[in-house]
């Protein structure tokens, strides 16, 4: 049985899973930890921020055309999110980390 907002269940979760590999084959769980606590030094600290903020934007900007493609309504939204941040889970990134990065991706994407 196909509801309205759960016909592309599928194609939302695919899209969401597809996104946290890509994130995790360039940002291991434990760069990411170090970069969201500042444990770096300040040589490898400036490095590492370039590649998180340009991963960061990579993945908003395909965030921001998966949802203009697909015309996600809020059930839509909340499940690309939630399908995410279960998939970094899964991968062995922080609880809180993937959080951050969650609260970014959602506050960057409206």
């Amino acid at each position: 049985m196909n509801l309205f907002f759960w016909k592309k269940n599928n194609v939302i979760d695919t899209f969401a899973n597809e996104l946290a590999n890509e994130l995790f084959s360039t940002i291991q769980p434990s760069v990411a930890k170090t970069f969201f606590e500042n444990s770096f030094d300040k040589k490898q600290m400036k490095k590492t921020e370039k590649k998180m903020e340009k991963e960061i934007q990579i993945i908003i900007k395909k965030v921001n055309q998966f949802k203009a493609v697909n015309s996600l309504g809020v059930y839509g939204k909340a499940r690309l999110h939630l399908s995410f941040k279960e998939r970094l889970e899964e991968l062995g990134y922080d609880s809180s980390i993937i959080n951050e990065l969650n609260e970014i991706i959602m506050l960057r994407t409206p």
